[in-house]
């Protein structure tokens, strides 16, 4: 059985329905970035950007009031958190693997 570690082990349609409930504008967040990258219709689709954006959202909205949050939003937030930490656990143990890829290909 393989078990699904960082943001995959979130579902994307439950992480929007969260950000609805947060009152988070994913959109409106996407087009605020300023990068040559890819566009905000594109970002909105992407589940690890929309869920790091709404993680901050949250964040935000718990340093003026955690009263005023749904309990469904604090349990999301509380599994969400735990598996972008456990994605960056896991870029941070690839770098060295790929900084040494990248050194004998150039």
């Amino acid at each position: 059985m393989l078990h699904k570690k960082g943001f995959n082990r979130l579902d994307f349609e439950e992480a929007r329905r969260v950000g609805a409930l947060a009152g988070f504008d994913a959109l409106a967040c996407a087009c605020k970035k300023k990068s040559c990258g890819p566009g905000s219709d594109w970002l909105v689709q992407d589940k690890r950007y929309f869920v790091l954006m709404l993680l901050q959202h949250i964040e935000a909205q718990l340093k003026d009031s955690a009263a005023s949050l749904p309990a469904d939003v604090l349990d999301w937030y509380k599994e969400a958190k735990a598996a972008a930490l456990e994605y960056a656990r896991m870029e941070e143990a690839l770098y060295p693997i790929l900084k040494k890829v990248k050194k004998k290909i150039v």
